[in-house]
C-alpha cells in the first residue's frame, strides 16, 4: 500500500495513462517495499535527503508499517510495540483524533497527523533531523536573552505549522524577546518566484508597502534582496550610514532605529525566506547579538522548512492534481461550513455550477491531453474571477463550484457572467495549429433562496446548470424554482451508467440488486427521497461492486468512471461511502449514508453494525430494523 493510496490521491501508476500532473517520488523503505511521495510542487525534492528527512507510517495500534530516510535510524521505529507507549504517544494519540502537532525529542522534530484509511485511521509521521535546533538549544544557555528570546519562539514555532501563522508569531515573538524596533519576514512565493513580506512589527505602512515583494533575480534594491540573492548574511550598527539602509530602514520604523542585521533563511542551498532584524537607537546590545540572531534565523529556518512541507503535504488531500484548485471533498467541507455559518450570520451565500460545453466531444476530437489542458485553464480562468476567501473547486470531470460567501444573488450572477466571458475569451491552439474557442455554462443558487442546507444548493445550482445548457450553452442561469429533480429524470443516464459495469461484474452486481432493491425502496419512502435521489440511490447499488473492485486494482479504469459524464449524479456518494459518521456526521451525502446501512445489512448480515457502530448513521439503521421489524 502506497503513501498516495492512504492519503486517497492518485499514484504514479495513475498518471501513466494520462499525463496528469504531478511529481511523484518513490522512496525505499525498510521492508524492501516504496512509500510513493506525490508531490504537488517539486520544490521539497531538494530537501528530500534521508540523512536528514525520514517519514513513517503507522497503523490505528501505533505500530509501524512502513518506515523511510531518517525513521530507518531512530530506534523508537524498529521495535515491534505499539509507538503509543513511546514518548510520542501523546502526539499519536493527538493524532489519531483529529489534531496535528510536532515534538521535539533527542535532536529530532515529530511532526504527526492522521491519514485516513477504508475505515481506519493511521498516523503519517514525518521527521526532520533537529540537530541545528539541538546545538541552538545549548548555546542558548549562555545568555539568559539568548535562551529567553529561543524559548519564547520554539513554543509559538511548534503551536503552529502554516507558513503564514509561523511567520507572524515568529516576527512578534522575536520582537518582543529581543526589544528590537522592527522585524520583517519575507517567505518564498514558489508559484512567482519570488519573496513575498509574509509578516511585519514596528513598520509603518509606506514601508511595508514598498517592500510587500522582492524580485533578487532582478538586481538588489534593497538590503533584503541583496541578503537573498547573496545567500550572505549582513550587519549595519547605524541604518542611516549605510547607503542600502538610509533610505528605508532609517525612515520606516515607527520608533527611531540604530543598527539591522539581515539573514537568509536558507536550508540545503534553498532559499526560503529572509530574516530582517531593526534596533532600537541606542540598544548597546544590539552588536553583541549576532550570534543569538544567526541562531535565530537557523532555528526558525528549521520550523519554517518543516511548514512549507507540511502544507505541500496537506495539499495532496485538499487539492486536485490536475486542476490545483480544491477538490471534491474539500469543496463539500467548505460548503457545509460556510451554510451553517450562513443560518448564525443571517448573511447569504452564493453558488456556482459551471460544465465546460461539448467537452466530451472535444476530447475525442482533440485527444486527452489537450482536454486536460482546457480543464487547466478554465480552473486558473475561474480562480482570477473570484475573491481570496471565495472556494474555487473542482466537482468532477469537467464540472467545476465557487462558493462565495456573503455573496447575494446579485454579486453571484455577476461573478458568474464575469466567468462567462473570461473563458469565452479564452483560445486554444491545437497541436495542428487550429484555434478552438472554449465556452461554460454556469447555474447559479444563493442560501436561503436555494435551499437552507449545502445539498439542497448545490441541487437548485445544479438544475440551473442543466436549464443554462438546455437553453443554449455558454449563458449563465439563475435558480428561480424549486429545489427538486424531479424533472430532470433523463439527465440521470442508467443505461450509460450500466455500461460502465465490465462484463465479470455484471452478475454480482445484478444480484445485488435484487436483494438490496426493496430495502433501498423503503428507506426512500422514509426519508421523503425524491424521483431522482431515489433513482440514484439505486444506481449506486448496481454499480457499488465495480467500484469496490477496480479502485484498487484498475485505478486507471476507476478515474475514468468517475470523471464520465454518466456518473456526475453519482460522485458525491460514492467519494464519500467509505466515511465514517462520528467523524464527519451529516457532512457525509444522505445517499451515503443510506448506501453504507444497505450494504452492511445486506452483504454483511448486519454483523457491521455490530461491530462497527460509530461508523454508520443511527436514523437510518433504526429506520431499516423498523422498516423490517414491521414487515
Amino acid at each position: 500500500m502506497t503513501l498516495l493510496k492512504e492519503l486517497g490521491v492518485r499514484t504514479i501508476e495513475d498518471r501513466s495513462g494520462d499525463g496528469k500532473v504531478g511529481f511523484p517520488i518513490s522512496v525505499p523503505t525498510n521492508d524492501g517495499q516504496n512509500i510513493v511521495l506525490d508531490l504537488p510542487v517539486p520544490s521539497p525534492l531538494n530537501c528530500l535527503d534521508p540523512s536528514q528527512i525520514g517519514v513513517a507510517i503507522l497503523d490505528p495500534t501505533g505500530k509501524v508499517r512502513r518506515t523511510w530516510g531518517l525513521a530507518n535510524r531512530i530506534a523508537l521505529f524498529r521495535s515491534s510495540q505499539s509507538m503509543l507507549d513511546s514518548p510520542l504517544g501523546n502526539l499519536l494519540e493527538a493524532s489519531y483524533q483529529g489534531s496535528h502537532g510536532s515534538l521535539y525529542f533527542e535532536g529530532y522534530r515529530y511532526y504527526s497527523a492522521s491519514v485516513a484509511h477504508e475505515d481506519s485511521t493511521n498516523a503519517f509521521v514525518l521527521i526532520v533531523n533537529a540537530q541545528e535546533e539541538r546545538n541552538a538549544k545549548r548555546q542558548a544557555s549562555k545568555s539568559w536573552r539568548m535562551a529567553n528570546a529561543l524559548k519564547r519562539l520554539g513554543k509559538i514555532l511548534t503551536m503552529n505549522q502554516q507558513v503564514h501563522s509561523i511567520a507572524v508569531a515568529a516576527a512578534h515573538e522575536i520582537a518582543s524577546a529581543t526589544e528590537l524596533a522592527a522585524v520583517l519576514i519575507w517567505t518564498l512565493d514558489s508559484n512567482e518566484n519570488c519573496l513575498r513580506l509574509t509578516a511585519s512589527v514596528g513598520a509603518n505602512r509606506a514601508g511595508t508597502n514598498i517592500l510587500s515583494k522582492l524580485a533578487p533575480d532582478n538586481g538588489s534594491t534593497c538590503v533584503a534582496e541583496l541578503v537573498a540573492a547573496s545567500r550572505q548574511c549582513f550587519f549595519t550598527p547605524d541604518v542611516s550610514d549605510h547607503v542600502l539602509t538610509s533610505e528605508l530602514e532609517a525612515k520606516f520604523c515607527y520608533l527611531r532605529p540604530g543598527g539591522a542585521s539581515v539573514h537568509p533563511l536558507v536550508i540545503s542551498d534553498r532559499l526560503l525566506g529572509v530574516l530582517e532584524l531593526v534596533s532600537r537607537e541606542g540598544d548597546g546590545f544590539f552588536d553583541e547579538q549576532q550570534e543569538l540572531f544567526q541562531t535565530i534565523a537557523e532555528h526558525f529556518a528549521l520550523a519554517l522548512n518543516a511548514a512549507v512541507m507540511f502544507e505541500d503535504f496537506e495539499k495532496l488531500a485538499t487539492n486536485d492534481a490536475l486542476t490545483g484548485i480544491a477538490n471534491h471533498r474539500c469543496l463539500q467541507e467548505f460548503l457545509h461550513q460556510r451554510v451553517v455559518e450562513a443560518a448564525r450570520t443571517g448573511q447569504e451565500l452564493g453558488v456556482i455550477m459551471i460544465d465546460v460545453d461539448h467537452f466530451r466531444s472535444f476530447n475525442e476530437e482533440e485527444g486527452h491531453d489537450a482536454g486536460d489542458e482546457v480543464l487547466r485553464l478554465v480552473a486558473e480562468a475561474i480562480k482570477t474571477c473570484v475573491r481570496p476567501y471565495d472556494l474555487a473547486a473542482r466537482y468532477g470531470g469537467e464540472e467545476f463550484t465557487v462558493v462565495m460567501p456573503g455573496s447575494s444573488e446579485q454579486t453571484t450572477l455577476s461573478v458568474a457572467e464575469r466567468i462567462r466571458q473570461r473563458v469565452e475569451s479564452l483560445v486554444f491552439v491545437t497541436r495542428t495549429g487550429h484555434h478552438r474557442h472554449v465556452t461554460v455554462s454556469l447555474g447559479s443558487a444563493s442560501y436561503p433562496n436555494g435551499g437552507v442546507d449545502a445539498v439542497d444548493i448545490l441541487k437548485a445550482a445544479d438544475v440551473a446548470l442543466f436549464e443554462a445548457k438546455r437553453s443554449g450553452r455558454n449563458r449563465v442561469v439563475v435558480f428561480k424554482g424549486q429545489t427538486s429533480f424531479d424533472g430532470r429524470r433523463e439527465d440521470l443516464n442508467l443505461p450509460g451508467i450500466i455500461a460502465w459495469i465490465p462484463d465479470e461484474d455484471r452478475s454480482h452486481s445484478e444480484d445485488l440488486y435484487q436483494r438490496c432493491l426493496h430495502d433501498a425502496i423503503g428507506l426512500s419512502a422514509q426519508l421523503n427521497l425524491s424521483a431522482m435521489q431515489t433513482a440514484i440511490l439505486q444506481a449506486l447499488v448496481r454499480v457499488i461492486p465495480t467500484v469496490r473492485r477496480v479502485r484498487d486494482v484498475d485505478p486507471e479504469f476507476f478515474e475514468r468512471m468517475r470523471n464520465a459524464e454518466e456518473f456526475r449524479l453519482l460522485l458525491p456518494s460514492i467519494d464519500a461511502l467509505e466515511e465514517r459518521f462520528e467523524q464527519r456526521g451529516a457532512k457525509i451525502p444522505l445517499l451515503a449514508r443510506t448506501l453504507a446501512v444497505i450494504l452492511a445489512v445486506v452483504e454483511g448480515e448486519g454483523k457491521p453494525l455490530a461491530d462497527d457502530p460509530h461508523r454508520y448513521d443511527p436514523e437510518i439503521v433504526a429506520m431499516i430494523y423498523e422498516r423490517r421489524s414491521a414487515a
